[in-house]
């Protein structure tokens, strides 16, 4: 519906009716013509042959000008036809009016469906479809988001890149419905284990991510390593079977490991591999002249 349409519209509605009513001159008119002929009415009425028979008006009338019978007749009948249609343009006025606030209780149901349409398009574009959570688009929004607000002297985002070690055995093993609901445990086990307001992420596979803002050094984030082994490696109860998963995690902190989005997560993703390589749990990443740093005591 065309806004400036809807807007103008009861206007030339009210525009509409005005030209139909009568004017003030004719309706004082009518109301002097109605007056005569109800004298008239009264004085000059007989009955002849079962009929009522109206007295025409005497010359002395004539002269002075008031209205005959068949005047006011058909003033009468004017006023009658101009009433009748004024209450036919008042009664379609009232159906479009019913028709328009139909139409526009209609046209929000449609703007609501086409919103909450728009709402769960953009939750399937930035989330993973089996946990829920969200996926590696919206990391790289929310992390590139973050990197353009750092000061210079505010610590920079974190980015921890997790891998499942024997997720493929037990795929392979189990079937993809086991497989499945391995990963939608470690996804809850994960999200448990993170700070409020942390980011938890599906990347893809078996390979998780986690965001995190604020931290200024190191000893939390070995902290936080230990706390998400310690989870995740948590025996899992699926059905009757009994499952052991471990992870491997990699850490790149900004700005010392990058700070663009696509070189944290790089430097991550290296950090991952060397500790699992080393089976040590957890590395960090590669600062720039010296070796990736792994934590051989952190071994789950």
């Amino acid at each position: 519906m065309n806004r400036m349409d809807s807007n103008q519209r009861p206007w030339e509605w009210g525009k509409a009716l005005a030209a139909t009513w009568p004017t003030a001159e004719q309706v004082q008119r009518w109301k002097l013509w109605l007056r005569s002929l109800q004298v008239k009415w009264a004085q000059g009425s007989s009955t002849q042959h079962g009929r009522l028979w109206m007295a025409p008006p005497s010359h002395a009338n004539q002269n002075l000008g008031e209205p005959s019978v068949s005047t006011c007749v058909a003033a009468m009948q004017q006023m009658l036809q101009v009433m009748a249609r004024e209450a036919a343009e008042r009664h379609a006025l009232e159906r479009t009016m019913e028709g328009t606030q139909a139409a526009l209780t209609q046209a929000l149901a449609d703007l609501d469906r086409v919103r909450n349409g728009e709402r769960l398009a953009r939750h399937q574009a930035l989330h993973d479809e089996l946990t829920n959570l969200p996926n590696r688009r919206h990391l790289l929004l929310r992390l590139e988001d973050l990197l353009d607000q750092r000061h210079s002297l505010q610590p920079g985002p974190t980015v921890l890149f997790i891998d499942l070690d024997n997720f493929k055995t037990v795929n392979d093993t189990h079937g993809h419905g086991v497989g499945d609901e391995v990963l939608r445990i470690t996804a809850a086990r994960l999200n448990a284990a993170v700070r409020h307001g942390d980011l938890v992420v599906r990347l893809g596979g078996d390979e998780f991510a986690c965001l995190l803002r604020g931290v200024a050094d190191e000893a939390p984030l070995h902290q936080l390593c230990a706390k998400l082994l310690q989870a995740v490696c948590c025996p899992m109860k699926i059905g009757h079977l009994q499952l052991l998963v471990r992870p491997s995690i990699g850490v790149a902190i900004c700005p010392q490991h990058g700070t663009q989005a696509d070189a944290l997560l790089a430097c991550a993703d290296a950090a991952m591999y060397a500790a699992k390589r080393e089976r040590c749990g957890y590395a960090f990443g590669k600062t720039e002249g010296t070796d990736i740093t792994d934590r051989p005591d952190q071994h789950p």
